[in-house]
């Protein structure tokens, strides 16, 4: 990865709600970060309900520090709205080539000061930009884990593929291709992961096993086995991992961005240092029908959203690329000139005085270069 010296290791706002006129705003900060890259990006996002942990995991997962993104010991939202860190990771496709990655920390979902249509958004959001997605929860893969993914069932209604088109044409699995690789971190998990008969259960297992459909027919039973259908559809590849407590000590728990990895328990810095491994030695670049995005690409497709979603409207996909393909041709076609003057005017400038036909001819040159 080349000049990683102009970026700052410090979190910047990528997407935030203006509370003036509670409009969708793209930071001109993350705008700049973003179009010095150059090369095709991974992007991870974590997303998971407020106050449970995640800033903490990508700090300490993904950027191997102690501060990175904020959290605090308060039951108030950290994070409010979409920040992106500001120096890309070096990530892995699984066929081992080299992919920069981007790392996404969003606001917690379900906090007090914020209404569920505005949580869906944001879920909406970090689906749409992320080629990796972690939702990270507490306790254990129960009917109310899965119930706090709720979102998923509003996902059609937030997310539109074609423009022009009624989502009511399209079949869930159409958006599976367009949503990104799927993983549930469960933290402080503390029970064993074995079956009905006590053979051992991989955490990949115990996901599927929380995904299959409860029997009966009853409102609330449809409702939630339609979560876990949506989850089956949306994410066909999907994983878990479950993470032990860090600490025993519930003070400790209070200033746990302050302990050193060595203060924490063996279990968790292990299950810390797995998880890791398996994000970013799998990453999946950032694609948009078939094409891998750059950084700069990345940027016009966050601007189409936020622009849809303030204009009253659901970010399409189709319209996005349609963008992204404007900009890029719009681009070339700038670079195209400037290149052509800077022939023209050198081929000129080195025989003046020339001939109408001299002139035709480095025109001719500039043009065919």
């Amino acid at each position: 990865m080349s000049a990683r010296e102009e970026f700052s290791e410090e979190a910047i706002p990528l997407v935030v709600v203006n509370p003036e006129t509670n409009a969708f705003e793209f930071s001109a900060e993350a705008e700049e970060f973003l179009k010095k890259l150059k090369n095709p990006i991974g992007i991870i996002a974590v997303a998971g309900m407020y106050r449970t942990g995640k800033s903490y995991l990508l700090n300490r997962m993904l950027l191997s520090q102690k501060r990175g993104f904020e959290v605090g010991p308060t039951v108030n939202p950290c994070t409010k709205g979409l920040w992106i860190w500001g120096k890309p990771v070096q990530g892995y496709t699984p066929d081992g080539s080299p992919v920069d990655v981007l790392v996404i920390d969003t606001e917690g979902l379900g906090a007090f000061d914020e209404d569920t249509n505005h949580d869906t958004r944001v879920f909406s959001l970090a689906i749409l930009f992320s080629s990796f997605f972690l939702y990270n929860s507490v306790g254990s893969l129960d009917e109310s884990a899965l119930n706090s993914l709720s979102f998923v069932v509003n996902l059609t209604k937030h997310i539109q593929l074609k423009a022009g088109s009624s989502n009511d044409e399209l079949s869930e699995e159409d958006y599976a291709s367009f949503f990104p690789n799927f993983l549930w971190v469960v933290r402080d998990f503390a029970l064993q992961l074995v079956d009905e008969d006590g053979d051992p259960l991989s955490s990949r297992e115990y996901l599927e096993k929380a995904l299959e459909g409860q029997k009966g027919f009853s409102e609330t039973i449809e409702q939630k086995n339609r979560i876990r259908r949506l989850l089956k559809t949306f994410f066909k590849d999907r994983d878990c991992v479950t993470l032990v407590r860090p600490l025993t000590d519930e003070d400790n728990l209070q200033n746990l961005e302050e302990l050193e990895f060595d203060k924490l328990r063996p279990e968790f810095v292990e299950g810390v240092m797995e998880l890791r491994k398996k994000v970013l030695n799998r990453m999946k670049p950032k694609m948009l029908n078939g094409k891998k995005l750059t950084g700069d690409m990345f940027s016009h497709l966050v601007k189409s959203y936020v622009v849809a979603i303030n204009n009253g409207a659901v970010p399409c996909i189709d319209s996005a690329w349609n963008y992204i393909c404007k900009n890029a041709c719009q681009k070339a076609l700038t670079q195209s000139i400037d290149l052509y003057d800077a022939q023209f005017m050198d081929g000129i400038q080195e025989q003046l005085p020339l001939e109408e036909e001299e002139i035709i001819e480095i025109h001719k040159a500039a043009k065919d270069e």
